[in-house]
């Protein structure tokens, strides 16, 4: 499969080497850029791809919650961000994202006919189109939630093409957003702000039976003593497996 990014980066002059750091600080200095994932190969980091009428989760994102085959997907409209977190198989709002095959959890494609053409216009996107978007998994003790920020999705078009010997071959052309193309990523700052949760937030959840918008309240859970003690709590720990991905 051929895959054309689209991107580019401005003429600047190149400066000569500043020889090492004198301590950690520079690292996280306002000059210093962490490179977007999505400019790095990301075959195997977890993501989740949006389609009209369809949502699928990558082997890497659903691994992230291996032992959970239905979330909850809450739009946090002000911040342009999708949360999704496990919940159980009875809960009326759930979306079965995985199946399990040989006693793991498999991707599965999730037909959304309402909640994915109310998520297309809101965010403006093509309908012709596929969007793409990196995870953030983020565990808050009480809650594992994966963060994905959806104005950060990579515009992706599928096209089948015929060679000259009469074969099909399967071309991919990914448009990058229009506000990247000025810079590698994020500084250090700006990367807390895009990655930080605050579950204090009104999150707008979507019926996947009648499309009905609801508001709902997620507060935190604060850790116990014993919690402290016995296992990791708040951060954002990154969790990523060399699996196969999910075509």
């Amino acid at each position: 499969m051929d895959e054309q990014v689209m991107i580019s980066l401005p003429e600047t002059p190149v400066l000569k080497s500043r020889g090492g750091l004198r301590d950690y600080s520079e690292a996280t200095a306002d000059t210093v850029q962490r490179v977007r994932g999505q400019f790095l190969v990301d075959t195997f980091k977890p993501r989740v791809t949006f389609a009209y009428k369809t949502i699928t989760f990558n082997m890497a994102c659903v691994n992230l919650f291996p032992n959970d085959q239905y979330v909850s997907l809450g739009i946090d409209e002000q911040n342009l961000r999708l949360i999704v977190e496990p919940i159980v198989s009875y809960d009326k709002d759930n979306l079965k994202f995985a199946l399990i095959k040989k006693g793991r959890n498999t991707p599965r494609t999730c037909t959304t006919t309402y909640f994915c053409p109310m998520l297309f216009e809101f965010m403006n996107w093509n309908p012709n189109a596929k969007y793409r978007c990196l995870a953030m998994y983020q565990d808050f003790g009480a809650h594992k939630v994966i963060a994905f920020n959806l104005d950060e999705c990579q515009q992706v078009f599928s096209e089948i093409l015929e060679t000259s010997d009469g074969k099909k071959k399967r071309n991919t052309t990914i448009l990058m957003p229009e506000n990247w193309k000025d810079r590698f990523g994020y500084r250090m700052d700006e990367l807390d702000l895009r990655t930080r949760l605050d579950f204090t937030t009104t999150l707008i959840t979507i019926d996947s039976t009648t499309g009905e918008r609801k508001p709902s309240n997620i507060q935190p859970k604060f850790p116990t003593p014993e919690e402290l003690m016995h296992q990791p709590y708040g951060g954002m720990r990154v969790k990523q497996e060399a699996l196969d991905e999910n075509q």
